[in-house]
């Protein structure tokens, strides 16, 4: 097991790994729209905060040397079933031809009142 770590992905703020590869397999915790100089965007619109995690996963992904490809399973939550249609797009936009299995789970709240939180598991390219 490895521990992902460096300067340019978001800090853990928990007791918890950002990411760990395993058995050629990397699990991303859930990544919430703070950017990696610690700047919180709860109060900026859905599609900001979808831009922000996605920005840090891609971080992840080429830290862990892999890519968007090669993700398996994404689980997002968010904070509103009404902002599904506006997940789907961005989503399918971020994702180009790639589908990815997926679960979408609307919840009542998220910490700090976010809208987003995503995480996933991704191959490692070989």
């Amino acid at each position: 097991m490895k521990i992902i770590t460096n300067e340019q992905l978001p800090a853990a703020n928990g007791h918890y790994s950002t990411a760990i590869i395993s058995n050629n397999l990397l699990f991303v915790s859930g990544q919430l729209p703070v950017s990696t100089d610690g700047t919180h965007h709860h109060d900026e619109p859905f599609e900001r905060q979808f831009e922000v995690v996605f920005e840090n996963i891609l971080q992840i992904l080429h830290a862990s040397d892999t890519e968007k490809e090669k993700i398996v399973k994404v689980t997002a939550y968010i904070s509103d079933v009404r902002l599904w249609p506006e997940f789907n797009k961005l989503y399918a936009s971020f994702m180009g031809e790639h589908k990815p299995v997926r679960t979408v789970v609307p919840v009542p709240a998220l910490h700090y009142g976010y809208q987003l939180e995503v995480e996933l598991i991704a191959e490692i390219k070989e």
